[in-house]
């Protein structure tokens, strides 16, 4: 699993936060195919789908025999702000307004975007094993 908000977390920010992430990502995902690791699961919010294909050209390079999916994790509205509520009855900080000022920009961002553009839509309200069972079909598992 790879974070790429936790991968490209750099202060000041880079002149090219895309490339820098995406760099990163071909880095880290050659460094551990060399230990035998051939599946990975990267979260990150690509806002393009220029961004999402220059992913997929880097990831290519380090092994032109990957198969790449890429899912775009979606959730009706009411039950994204619900879960932001549930999550926040463990934590010791208030991050609700936090979370939802960051589920309202995606949003945005999203919409801006055709269908599909920037990962195939995967509706996320099923229970946990549904979902697996649901990804693994569309992977071809």
């Amino acid at each position: 699993m790879l974070d790429g908000d936790h991968l490209a977390a750099v202060n000041p920010p880079p002149p090219d936060p895309a490339d820098h992430l995406h760099s990163t990502i071909a880095l880290v995902v050659a460094h551990h195919r060399r230990f035998g690791y051939h599946h990975f699961v990267i979260n990150h919010l690509w806002r393009t789908p220029e961004e999402l294909d220059d992913l997929r050209r880097r990831l290519l390079e380090v092994d032109p025999g990957s198969r790449i999916h890429c899912f775009l994790l979606t959730l009706p509205l009411d039950e994204n702000l619900r879960r932001i509520q549930r999550r926040q009855a463990a934590r010791a900080l208030d991050e609700q307004e936090f979370e939802r000022q960051t589920v309202a920009e995606e949003r945005h961002v999203l919409s801006a975007s055709p269908t599909g553009s920037v990962g195939e839509p995967f509706d996320v309200s099923a229970p946990p094993e549904e979902l697996v069972a649901t990804m693994r079909r569309r992977i071809g598992l």
